[in-house]
């Protein structure tokens, strides 16, 4: 009976600790979990401040002078959205030049170039389209690269905008 004591008291123990072990690594993967959760908000925090302080008031400046030359603009907002089915709608800002037409009738949406700043959350980065419209090609206008929050400045912001006129007037 002594014996019998002994195994289980030696069970017990082993027992405890592959649990420890086991909670140790659950509660390592919870914390990151949350850390990855945290960080996620953080960035679309940072973005949601971008637009706001950064590229809303570039898109704003550049319609004004638009207006001025007798054209039109609109400035488009989505916040992040997960669905259902884990579908995911990226937070983005977008601008619209809608370019006056020499016989005063409203330009078809291929010939309205947009730009848009959106994020791509899982991988913390903002990625820039730019061009026609995407009735065009069927699809979101095309990519002008990926940066991180620290490199959209008013200066890339209005050098984006330049290249967006410059293809309109290309056409």
């Amino acid at each position: 009976m002594v014996l019998e004591t002994n195994l289980t008291v030696d069970f017990d123990v082993e027992l405890g600790k592959l649990l420890d072990q086991y909670d140790e690594k659950r509660n390592a993967v919870a914390a990151r979990m949350r850390q990855v959760k945290a960080d996620e908000v953080a960035f679309l925090e940072q973005f949601a401040d971008l637009r706001r302080s950064v590229v809303r008031p570039v898109f704003e400046a550049v319609g004004a002078v638009l207006k001025m030359r007798g054209h039109d603009f609109s400035i488009f907002e989505d916040e992040y959205a997960f669905e259902q089915g884990s579908k995911a709608t990226e937070a983005r800002i977008s601008i619209r030049i809608l370019p006056a037409a020499p016989d005063g009738s409203s330009p078809g949406p291929e010939q309205c170039p947009s730009l848009a700043f959106a994020t791509r959350h899982y991988n913390r980065v903002v990625e820039i389209h730019g061009g026609l419209a995407a009735s065009r090609s069927g699809g979101p206008a095309g990519s002008r690269g990926e940066y991180q929050l620290a490199q959209i400045t008013p200066e890339l912001v209005r050098n984006e905008l330049l290249k967006l006129v410059a293809e309109l007037a290309r056409t």
